[in-house]
């Protein structure tokens, strides 16, 4: 029996769920069926993380019915969901990091005790060694869980989830934070899984991973199923098309194809310049330089140092050996506040954890970026504010109810809009991009490009971190490429190729052009 033609493994019928009077999902009708990987498309707002949440039991439906093995169901909890078959991997992964491997992996359940009531540690060690080895990873349970990659993360919540016998995954966003070596190793650990059964939903931004892995595509707009249909029917600009209403330019959808290289002439001033810059156990040794009019990408594994250079720039980690030089002056800072002053401003890559306050409102997570410039004796005009706000929530196209909408509530993509908008109108000189379109739709990822490109052309440095190799590749002039803290390239012209950032972020030679 095909996996069509077999009864489905999860339905929904008429599926409603909104909060207050913002209707999250309307009317929702989809099937899954054993052993199939439905992949679940839309933009940032379009009603993906609800659904998910419906089905993972945080949320429970205002309307509609939810069949699961040909039966009525409800969760009432994320564990009933579990205990059902149902397992979720959020993109964003919870943990508790001072813990170890083995104690994360049974989080929540009962471990083994000794006769007289304490935990018996050896038998909770190799219970995990032995899960995580029927899922093919070989890791120390003993670990504590913060010194895993995220990739380890990954492949942890993944074979717990295993463990329980789940019928159904769902996967949010699961490539976000590899790089491409560790997505092709969780491309085999889900192939594995749909060949015993277990039915995926898929849900991701990156449509050729949609295009490479699922057999059908669902498509969801403001909260509606607008599309679905086999895979292999499915092409990049007609996915766009059914996502956003509208057909999005051509270097939007077709990287490789945007001639915009950005090369800043030989005669551009020097913004950034690093000579020989170690911070013992981060990075060693990186010479590099950013020219005004400049994008620069740094590409690399993950763990590479990329991101803990670019807080080095930004003053967060000090140097132990080495120098920096920012517009032509030495360059040390002791901390973001001198940074931002200076004209430099960074985007770090986890924008929840470390750039945004989620119960703060829109206007305040705009405003806390430039509220110094317009304060006066420690008073800041109001109206003057309000209209730097409004002007900001227009310029970014910001997508927001009004300015005092709470920050948590927005997408993901109008969130990294918001703190584009916060550093931007400070009018910096050096932008430090660490992974600037993580998690948002095709959408926002064109038009947050759109943006970069523009800083270019008015003159601003980028230095672009970014694991998304065709977003390196068609933005920056110049590539960067960092191995286990180390340059271990510099691509330019002809060299540029995908080929050659793989090659170099593994260690190995690249070819010439």
């Amino acid at each position: 029996m095909s996996r069509s033609s077999s009864p489905p493994l999860l339905e929904l019928q008429a599926v409603e769920k909104s909060f207050g009077r913002v209707p999250a999902l309307k009317g929702l009708n989809l099937t899954i069926h054993p052993g199939e990987v439905l992949g679940l498309i839309g933009e940032n707002g379009a009603g993906k993380s609800t659904l998910i949440k419906l089905l993972s039991g945080v949320h429970s439906p205002d309307a509609g019915l939810l069949r699961w093995q040909g039966a009525p169901a409800a969760f009432d909890s994320p564990h009933e969901a579990l205990a059902a078959g149902i397992g979720t991997i959020h993109q964003e992964l919870a943990y508790c990091g001072s813990l170890t491997v083995a104690e994360n992996f049974y989080l929540g359940d009962s471990w083994p005790r000794r006769p007289w009531g304490g935990v018996d540690w050896n038998q909770l060690l190799a219970a995990t060694r032995h899960q995580l080895s029927q899922f093919g990873v070989e890791l120390d349970p003993s670990k504590p869980f913060h010194q895993l990659t995220t990739a380890q993360k990954q492949e942890v919540a993944i074979a717990r989830a295993i463990s329980r016998q789940v019928r159904l995954l769902i996967l949010d966003e699961p490539t976000a934070s590899l790089s491409e070596p560790e997505v092709e190793r969780l491309f085999i650990h889900l192939e594995r899984l749909r060949q015993t059964g277990v039915a995926l939903l898929y849900v991701s931004h990156r449509l050729d991973e949609i295009l490479r892995l699922t057999d059908r595509v669902a498509v969801l707009r403001d909260g509606e199923l607008v599309a679905g249909y086999p895979t292999r029917e499915a092409t990049v600009p007609r996915l766009i098309q059914d996502m956003v209403g509208r057909a999005l330019p051509e270097w939007a959808t077709h990287p490789s194809a945007d001639c915009h290289e950005t090369h800043a002439s030989p005669s551009s001033t020097t913004l950034l310049s690093l000579e020989n810059a170690t911070s013992h156990g981060l990075f060693e040794n990186m010479t590099l330089e950013v020219r005004e009019g400049e994008i620069v990408g740094l590409a690399g594994l993950v763990g590479a140092g990329r991101s803990e250079l670019a807080r080095a720039i930004y003053g967060l980690y000090p140097l132990s050996s080495g120098s920096m030089r920012f517009q032509g002056k030495p360059w040390a800072p002791t901390g973001p506040a001198e940074a931002l002053q200076s004209g430099l401003a960074y985007l770090p890559e986890e924008r929840k954890r470390q750039s945004l306050v989620l119960d703060h409102s829109v206007a305040d997570s705009i405003s806390i970026g430039f509220s110094d410039l317009m304060a006066r004796w420690g008073w800041i005009p109001q109206k003057r504010e309000s209209e730097q706000i409004q002007r900001a929530i227009h310029r970014f196209g910001v997508k927001t109810s009004s300015a005092s909408q709470p920050i948590g509530t927005l997408s993901g993509g109008n969130q990294q809009k918001v703190i584009l908008a916060r550093w931007l109108d400070r009018d910096p000189s050096l932008i430090l991009l660490d992974e600037p379109t993580r998690g948002v739709d095709v959408g926002a990822k064109a038009e947050i490009h759109q943006l970069i490109r523009q800083l270019a052309s008015r003159g601003k440095g980028v230095l672009l971190i970014s694991s998304d190799l065709p977003e390196v590749l068609s933005l920056s002039g110049r590539i960067l490429v960092m191995h286990h803290g180390r340059l271990a390239a510099e691509l330019t012209g002809p060299n540029r190729t995908q080929e050659n950032v793989l090659l170099a972020a593994s260690g190995e030679r690249i070819t010439s052009g």
